[in-house]
């Protein structure tokens, strides 16, 4: 079996990062992910990688067992048997030795100079997060019009200088923190990522941490440098796979929005029938550009899940005790 270590351990170390990969039954893929990490062109001793299995059923254990066996560095493989990105994020973040963390998700092959170029920008104190570039690695040639739309598949390329962003706009699976700042904000908040049958349970991941390290007046930088390269299977290049990511960034927006307003009932209700109303306007608007062959029929569809998702997601915050508390929960780490 992997080197297991307990959530409780702690221990002193060189260890400048520490790259947390959080894995739900995608060993096939991980195993990639591992290898990329354990080939990095940085000091051994110098960093860590965690993979904290997240109740996984596959052969997770087996792979990192046989990356261990076979690769370059150790991995640290962690369990969290409670279902949740937040929850695998912040197992990976208590037991991580290095002053800065650095995720990735399980689906990413990371250039070999990633982690040296990821640390650059930290050499400025008042910088808390660094995110970098994230490339596609298709595993079939997409269609044309999937290329209109990188961050539904969380691509991101910001161009080739370094910057100072103003808005959330580094992605989960190419994210950096330092350790000490993840704890000082209470960490992600609560979200339910990882199991379909709680998808009104979402929450803001990345998006909704990046606004507490705002609020604290710390820098966020993206660097192009920083290079991965995010793998997009065949079942990801469809029209219902692009609506389904847009019906969930809706829930994710309104769980944001809540969480920030607490609006009250009457404003979720009026809020509820505007977004509502949108939604029939662009489903509208989509069938039309389909007859008509006109552009904006992607654009419209897309738009028309996203207002969807908040319409049903925001009435169900009027009546729904459950869901309004889990919204509301404190972020704990």
């Amino acid at each position: 079996m992997p080197k297991f270590i307990n959530q409780e351990t702690k221990g002193i170390s060189m260890v400048r990062i520490s790259v947390i990969v959080p894995t739900h039954n995608r060993c096939e893929y991980l195993r990639r992910t591992i290898i990329s990490l354990q080939e990095q062109n940085f000091p051994e001793d110098e960093y860590e990688i965690i993979v904290v299995d997240n109740n996984s059923t596959d052969n997770t254990p087996e792979v990192v067992e046989a990356c261990n066996r076979n690769g370059k560095k150790e991995v640290v493989y962690v369990k969290e048997p409670v279902l949740g990105l937040h929850n695998a994020r912040h197992a990976g973040a208590k037991v991580a030795k290095g002053e800065i963390l650095a995720y990735v998700d399980d689906d990413v092959i990371c250039d070999a100079n990633w982690l040296s170029e990821l640390l650059k920008p930290y050499s400025d104190p008042e910088v808390g997060c660094v995110g970098g570039k994230i490339l596609p690695k298709w595993e079939i040639k997409p269609p044309e019009w999937i290329k209109q739309y990188p961050s539904y598949l969380s691509l991101l390329d910001l161009g080739n200088e370094i910057r100072e962003l103003k808005t959330p706009g580094i992605y989960g699976c190419n994210f950096s923190i330092r350790k000490s700042l993840l704890f000082e904000v209470g960490g992600f908040n609560p979200d339910a990522f990882g199991d379909k049958k709680l998808i009104w349970y979402r929450g803001d991941g990345e998006t909704g941490l990046l606004l507490k390290v705002f609020a604290t007046g710390r820098r966020i930088i993206y660097t192009p440098h920083a290079v991965v390269w995010h793998v997009i299977p065949e079942n990801r290049l469809t029209l219902d796979y692009f609506k389904r990511r847009n019906f969930i960034q809706g829930i994710s927006a309104s769980f944001s929005a809540y969480r920030t307003e607490r609006f009250s009932r009457i404003k979720l209700f009026y809020r509820s029938c505007n977004f509502g109303i949108a939604a029939i306007i662009c489903k509208i608007l989509a069938l039309i550009c389909k007859v008509l062959k006109k552009d904006g029929y992607f654009k419209y569809e897309f738009a028309c899940s996203s207002f969807k998702s908040r319409f049903i997601y925001e009435f169900k915050l009027i009546y729904d005790k459950k869901l309004r508390e889990s919204v509301e929960m404190r972020s704990r780490l």
